[in-house]
């Protein structure tokens, strides 16, 4: 291995490659790749230009050079052979390695017919790095367009797009962006259209000009977004939408002197689609449209109808469930396959047998929920006994209910949408911000009822305002945190209970700041303690799918408790039921509340009754 890049002359390259002659930022020089026509690419060189290694060098164990194909932005490409006779490409990479190397690595195990395949990426001792790549001995669609400078002819347009928009979905579905789609890059070889270069980064070079900019993508078929860093699949749709317009008149939509004149075209002008036939008008409009939202959101939406691919044929088997009336025609005998009273199954193809499975978690609550809601179902009398037993009618088919006369089925509620950890954060805080609020309006007639004088008695009114806003706040934050958990009822009370005494404590440290008298809220926390286990915090009058935002029931249960309670609160006795009065009405004034959450939670309610019923039965 006596020969390395280092040895070639230290000279700058020149990547501005012109259109007519190489095309040369692909994998291989515009012109003809097979073992005739490449020999005519070795007198392609730039002026005053030297590849690296000539015919005969081993740059690369196990590789010999034949001859050089043309060079782009990032290396030279040679046609080489292995010692074991297989011909291959050897792209040298002489700038950017790492950017190569990311794209190579990444696209390396791809197998596609309409791809280049990518066999390595060697490194010699010189440090060198090569890509092994398959050589293609056909033409590039680039010097066919040469050879057709008026367009190609519509048979041979169809097969060239069928190749590569193939090539270019089995890319996007494996999620890699080629972003430098273009006629250089596109070869046949025996009837097969293969793309190259796919998942490498590119520099953008002038057709027509000598400048050239450092961006992804060649500048007559790179999409206005580029420039602004966005390299996602409508890019590639919008290449592709040029390359149909090049194939079908034989020039690019937007062409000028200068690099920075053929961007502003493509970003301002409207490409003439007037020049092109009748049923590829639409297809090129959008595929080239400024906005990528307005581009086809499929790659295969760049065919013909003719071309598209086929959309297999399902069919649905079974009656029950189905949900529709109308019945499809009989098939032949040989094509049914029964499957008596199941869910209906989805298969293609006559001979797929279909897997067997039990009835789906929604299916089997709509059905409930029909038989729960339809009372002329309910009501109708069952068929008379007979000798082998008797026939159960099928209420789930709606044909049957249709020819009874029986009403349309309900169909269960949705469900409620699960809040995000931000909108969870939110409701709580806006709910202590209103709970603030409220608080200090309930307090007042509870002072009032207390006998507690404002003008004489300030602290005792601030005491109870702060203690019932401590434990309204404590009791929402306690419920939010444990609103998506499963939590069991002895867990719930005993988080409550610390959480009281947590909030009994408060209270205490708040008498003795505001210098009241020393038995004041002495056992404030065990009073709150027991009073949040009894209640386990109020859930139930917080729950966004509670039946109404405010009912009398928990107000009436917690006046219960917190009477029972009163021995504990020795100072001021009604003060301790005031303040749980006024916790309980807060926490269910201000808590969210969802009608449709409501709805939902009733509707699972009665679907568990029912299916208690049922076991019962």
């Amino acid at each position: 291995m006596g020969v390395t890049a280092a040895n070639r002359v230290d000279e700058q390259l020149d990547e501005t490659v012109i259109y007519h002659e190489e095309e040369a930022s692909g994998f291989f020089s515009g012109k003809p790749t097979g073992n005739v026509l490449m020999s005519e690419s070795t007198t392609m060189r730039q002026p005053g230009g030297r590849y690296a290694f000539g015919s005969g060098d081993r740059p690369l164990e196990g590789y010999t050079i034949k001859r050089a194909v043309g060079r782009g932005g990032f290396g030279e490409v040679y046609y080489a052979t292995s010692d074991s006779g297989r011909e291959v490409a050897l792209k040298l990479i002489l700038r950017n390695l790492d950017v190569e190397r990311r794209g190579v690595v990444q696209c390396m195990n791809l197998k596609h017919p309409n791809l280049l395949t990518i066999f390595d990426l060697k490194s010699n001792e010189a440090g060198d790095a090569f890509v092994v790549m398959e050589y293609v001995a056909g033409p590039s669609l680039a010097q066919v367009l040469r050879e057709n400078p008026d367009g190609l002819p519509a048979d041979e347009v169809r097969h060239w797009l069928r190749g590569l928009v193939e090539g270019v979905a089995y890319l996007h579905d494996h999620g890699v962006v080629h972003r430098d789609l273009k006629p250089a890059n596109l070869f046949m070889e025996e009837g097969v259209v293969k793309i190259g270069d796919y998942g490498l980064a590119k520099l953008i070079t002038a057709s027509h000009g000598s400048e050239h900019s450092e961006s992804i993508g060649t500048c007559h078929y790179m999409a206005p977004e580029i420039g602004s860093g966005k390299y996602n699949k409508p890019i590639d749709v919008y290449a592709v939408g040029v390359i149909l317009y090049e194939m079908l008149v034989g020039r690019v939509p937007f062409d000028g002197e200068t690099v920075n004149e053929i961007l502003m075209k493509h970003l301002t002008a409207r490409p003439d689609v007037s020049v092109l036939p009748e049923e590829y008008r639409k297809i090129v409009s959008r595929a080239l449209a400024k906005d990528p939202n307005q581009r086809p959101s499929r790659i295969y939406d760049l065919l013909l109808p003719a071309d598209a691919p086929k959309t297999p044929e399902i069919r649905i088997i079974g009656t029950r469930g189905a949900g529709a009336t109308v019945r499809p025609s009989a098939p032949s005998a040989e094509e049914i396959h029964r499957i008596e009273d199941e869910e209906p199954v989805f298969y293609i193809g006559p001979d797929t047998v279909p897997p067997g499975r039990t009835a789906s978690i929604p299916s089997r609550i709509a059905a409930d929920w029909r038989r729960m809601r339809d009372a002329k179902a309910r009501r109708a009398p069952r068929a008379p006994s007979r000798a082998a037993g008797f026939v159960r009618r099928a209420v789930d088919d709606p044909g049957l209910g249709a020819a009874r006369g029986a009403r349309p089925a309900h169909q269960p509620p949705e469900p409620p949408q699960t809040p995000t950890g931000r909108a969870c954060i939110a409701e709580v805080t806006a709910s202590m911000i209103w709970a603030a609020l409220l608080v200090a309006m309930l307090v007042l007639p509870a002072a009032a009822a207390l006998g507690v004088d404002p003008a004489r008695e300030t602290t005792r009114i601030v005491f109870l305002y702060g203690t019932a806003l401590l434990a309204t706040w404590a009791a929402l934050l306690l419920n939010k945190v444990l609103e998506a958990r499963k939590v069991d009822a002895v867990s719930r009370r005993m988080t409550a209970a610390f959480v009281g005494v947590g909030v009994g404590g408060a209270a205490y440290l708040l008498a003795r700041g505001l210098m009241l008298e020393p038995r004041m809220a002495a056992l404030a926390p065990v009073y709150f303690g027991a009073l949040y286990a009894g209640t386990s915090g109020w859930p139930g009058p917080s729950a966004r799918d509670r039946k109404k935002r405010f009912r009398l029931t928990p107000f009436a249960w917690t006046l219960v408790l917190a009477a029972a309670l009163v021995p504990l609160w020795d100072h001021h006795p009604a003060e301790g039921p005031a303040i749980a009065a006024i916790v309980v009405a807060a926490v269910q004034l201000v808590s969210p509340w969802s009608e449709r959450a409501a709805r939902y939670a009733e509707y699972v309610r009665a679907l568990e009754k029912s299916g208690d019923r049922t076991r019962a039965a």
